[in-house]
């Protein structure tokens, strides 16, 4: 008999009644997979018998594997039952209390500890309030987008009044000390660099609007606390800069000749790209708005959702996050940390945050199952085809992973247009 016991983060104890008999039966199991790995004097190996092998090595000995073999039985009814089998989703840990008595002769009770899928309430999902989408284009998001065409061919001159402003290209000498003392590393001259491209500790560029050639000055700045270099982060340094020359960008002229270098179909004015741009800056808009309104609407649910998550199902979602992060260390062939420390953070923090993440994800996952499920918004199987390109024509094979990446893909959409279809939206 099978008995179950809800536990806390979506976890149930299932357990079973063993009867002496059942043991019994485990015990014999037991023998003819131990007696294989012994030899016993005046015997072949395996051919000794049951009562000569608990004699030498005690009846004990066979326990380890009969209550295997108990546990893999018992784990089969799990198996079997549909209510169960459809819940379960892993994370077994086998337990038998201390006051039962584990012994030839006796009924004892064991149990599987293990997670399923989380029951809660769906939060409200339909009325949700985002703001309204703003595809604005505007005259100068246009130019903006045609200096960045032209920018690859700007020329470097000299500024006129020798001072530097934000977008300026400085070349300046630099030597930086902490506690009066330099450092490694921290000291250069000639460095060019444009005023504002935000490649320096915070708070040194905007130091640098202002300066005229020939001016030094002493810029004091903090580095972050998840620098790079441990023996810098969070520590205040002062660099000692002197402007050598301040340069501005002087970008080309427009002409239909250099349009005609950029290869758009249909566009050989001033005019005609001016609208080209201004399309596809509104169309990026429109993707980018969508999916802004998409990601809050989906925040506001997650926030709302009161859901006790098993912690296989946070754990499989963090080793996958952690496992891609290796990866790319591995890639660049640098240790893990130091990958993390290049990312601007640390292993604690990195766990930390994964943690999070992962637990976020796995949250999404089954809000998002449940609300295609109770709104029906399962992909239809001639979508499903027509995504992978299978026609009764060419009756195109795909791997179980296709299929699934597909059906995924499908979902995802049917679910983002369901909720903005029913979002209420705002000025």
């Amino acid at each position: 008999m099978m008995i179950t016991e809800k536990l806390d983060h979506s976890r149930i104890k299932a357990t079973f009644d063993v009867t002496k008999e059942e043991f019994e039966t485990a015990l014999d199991y037991s023998f003819k997979k131990n007696n294989e790995k012994v030899t016993i004097k005046g015997f072949r190996k395996g051919k000794a018998p049951r009562d000569m092998f608990e004699k030498i090595y005690g009846v004990e000995a066979l326990y380890e594997d009969a209550l295997d073999y108990i546990l893999n039985n018992k784990l089969m009814e799990i198996y079997k039952d549909e209510t169960l089998n459809k819940q379960f989703v892993g994370g077994i840990v086998p337990e038998i209390a201390n006051d039962e008595k584990v012994e030839r002769g006796h009924d004892f009770k064991v149990s599987l500890i293990f997670d399923v899928r989380p029951e809660f309430n769906l939060p409200q999902y339909k009325g949700v309030e985002i703001k309204e989408a703003d595809t604005t284009v505007t005259a100068e998001d246009v130019q903006n987008a045609i200096n960045n065409l032209l920018k690859p061919k700007a020329k470097k001159e000299p500024k006129e009044d020798k001072t530097i402003a934000l977008g300026d290209i400085a070349k300046f000498d630099f030597k930086g000390y902490v506690n009066d003392e330099a450092f490694a590393g921290g000291e250069a001259n000639d460095y060019e660099l444009k005023i504002g491209s935000n490649q320096f500790i915070p708070g040194f560029e905007s130091q640098m609007v202002g300066m005229k050639e020939g001016e030094t000055k002493d810029v004091i700045v903090t580095f972050p606390e998840n620098y790079g270099a441990a023996e810098l982060a969070g520590k205040e340094a002062k660099f000692v800069v002197k402007v050598n020359q301040v340069f501005t960008e002087v970008l080309p002229e427009l002409t239909e000749d250099f349009i005609k270098t950029l290869n758009i179909k249909d566009v050989n004015t001033k005019e005609e790209l001016e609208a080209y741009e201004e399309k596809e800056l509104k169309s990026r808009k429109e993707v980018a708005e969508k999916d802004r309104q998409t990601n809050e609407i989906i925040n506001k649910i997650l926030d709302n959702t009161v859901i006790d998550m098993p912690e296989s199902m946070i754990n499989e979602r963090v080793n996958a996050m952690r496992k891609q992060y290796e990866d790319q260390a591995k890639r660049y062939n640098i240790p893990f940390e130091t990958f993390l420390s290049l990312m601007g953070t640390n292993k604690e923090k990195f766990e930390a945050e994964t943690l999070e993440q992962g637990k976020r994800n796995a949250i999404f996952t089954e809000v998002v199952s449940k609300i295609i499920e109770v709104e029906k918004l399962e992909p239809k199987e001639e979508d499903i085809k027509k995504a992978l390109g299978i026609t009764e024509e060419n009756n195109k094979k795909v791997s179980p992973e296709e299929y699934q990446r597909a059906y995924s893909n499908l979902a995802y959409d049917n679910i983002v247009k369901f909720l903005l279809d029913n979002a209420v939206y705002t000025k």
